[in-house]
């Protein structure tokens, strides 16, 4: 994943509906300046799999000035 215009400080996959918060199910490593990518060997679960096919999976990228999320995009399969 790519950024700009944001100074992130982290980023995760979490699981939740649109509109909704959810609890962190991947942790991303930074990469680059402004790109996150998944660690190699991550697995998730299977209930997380059926979840990313429902779009239930979103991505939130998080800086100093919004600890708890700064962009949110919802994952589509």
């Amino acid at each position: 994943m790519n950024t700009s215009g944001v100074t992130a400080t982290a980023a995760h996959v979490h699981q939740g509906a649109a509109g909704q918060n959810g609890p962190p199910i991947v942790t991303l490593v930074r990469t680059g300046p402004n790109s996150w990518q998944v660690p190699h060997g991550t697995a998730i679960s299977d209930a997380q799999y059926e979840a990313y096919w429902a779009g239930l999976l979103y991505v939130n990228v998080h800086s100093d000035a919004n600890p708890g999320g700064e962009i949110r995009a919802q994952l589509k399969p």
